[in-house]
C-alpha cells in the first residue's frame, strides 16, 4: 500500500497562509448579491490604525486567536439600494461556510464593515 492510499502513514503538518484564508473569504463575499466588491484600501487603513499584527489581503483582515480560531474582518463596497444588514448577514454566513468547508478551520467571527457604497 502506498502513502497516498493510506493517509495515516503520512506525518507532518499543514499550514495555510493568511492570504489563502483571505482569498477564500473574499471569493465567498463577492458571491453575495449586493456586494459590489471588496475594499482593500480600507482594510489596510483600518488595520494600520487598529493594530499591525494581522494581515489584510483582498479586503479581508485575518487574525488567529490563541485557540487557533479565525477572526475575519471583511471590508466591502455595497451596491446602492440594498439593505446593508441583510447583505452583511449573507456575507457572514457564506464566508463561514466557505472557509470551514475548504480549509477545515473554525471561524470564530466574521465582522462585515461597509466601507463604501457603489452608486453606479
Amino acid at each position: 500500500m502506498t502513502a497516498v492510499e493510506n493517509p495515516a502513514t503520512v506525518s507532518g503538518s499543514v499550514r495555510v497562509a493568511n492570504e489563502v484564508i483571505a482569498s477564500i473569504a473574499a471569493m465567498a463575499a463577492r458571491e453575495i448579491d449586493g456586494v459590489a466588491d471588496l475594499d482593500e484600501q480600507a482594510a489596510h487603513q483600518f488595520g494600520d490604525w487598529l493594530r499591525r499584527r494581522d494581515t489584510a489581503h483582498q479586503g479581508v483582515r485575518v487574525d488567529v486567536d490563541g485557540d487557533k480560531r479565525l477572526h475575519l474582518r471583511v471590508f466591502l463596497r455595497a451596491r446602492r439600494g440594498v439593505l446593508f444588514s441583510e447583505v452583511a448577514e449573507l456575507v457572514q454566513t457564506n464566508v463561514v461556510e466557505a472557509v470551514e468547508r475548504m480549509l477545515g478551520l473554525e471561524v470564530a467571527a466574521v465582522d462585515v464593515l461597509v466601507a463604501s457604497v457603489d452608486f453606479d
